[in-house]
């Protein structure tokens, strides 16, 4: 199977899913699901000023923890081993480095306290687009030696310290991949609380999946759980 992302003209193909498009459109013989979102808008330079007001204080904190931030594609090996232990606790498929061989342009950021990743990113970018898909959220949070609070702080700070260098790239929206408000997963909702401390719109987004493969992955699903 072949992967788009970000396509304004998904067309009818069977061997082509098109993720992440923000056109709605009706397309014989492919399965269309919404995919909701939440968005910052990077064309105001104080962006971060919107944000909730403990939101800006986590922020505030961070920045004299002696956290620090790396940036990088060649992070992308130790960012996935971070989200393992995530992806493993929920069931999930997990990543490794050959599954973004596809992806036409990523960056990797990751925050470091003494030395320990404690948090990283990877955004998907479409410079024509201008958009970066928070496509990798992975943090050290389930570790038993954590310290949770300054995990979301750094959380936070990395965000904003992302968003600062995505807009020297020219990008003006920055996707956080996914908000449900109703959702009533404790994980997720989790999740979906931090989003909404950034104040951010919410958007939709359409995948296109040609019916067969639809099918055989909903049924994957059924069996895997």
């Amino acid at each position: 199977m072949t992967y788009t992302y970000f396509n304004r003209n998904p067309g009818r193909s069977m061997r082509v899913t098109h993720l992440f498009s923000p056109v709605r459109k009706e397309i014989p013989m492919m399965v269309r699901t919404s995919f909701p979102t939440m968005t910052i808008d990077l064309r105001d330079p104080e962006f971060v000023s919107r944000w909730s007001s403990s939101t800006r204080t986590k922020i505030n904190r961070a920045t004299r923890e002696g956290l620090t931030v790396d940036r990088g594609n060649y992070l992308l090996p130790d960012i996935l081993k971070l989200f393992s232990t995530t992806a493993s606790v929920k069931g999930l498929k997990g990543y490794t480095p050959k599954d973004f061989t596809q992806m036409p342009y990523i960056e990797s950021s990751a925050i470091f306290y003494e030395e320990v990743m404690v948090c990283s990113h990877v955004w998907l970018i479409d410079q024509e687009e201008k958009r970066a898909l928070l496509y990798v959220n992975a943090s050290s949070h389930l570790n038993p030696n954590d310290d949770t609070p300054l995990t979301g702080r750094a959380h936070y700070f990395l965000l904003w310290q992302d968003g600062l260098f995505l807009q020297q790239l020219g990008i003006h929206t920055m996707d956080l991949m996914g908000y449900r408000r109703d959702s009533i997963d404790p994980w997720l909702k989790g999740i979906y609380q931090w989003k909404a401390g950034t104040h951010g719109k919410e958007e939709a987004l359409y995948h296109y999946y040609p019916f067969w493969f639809f099918v055989l992955r909903k049924f994957r699903n059924m069996l895997t759980g």
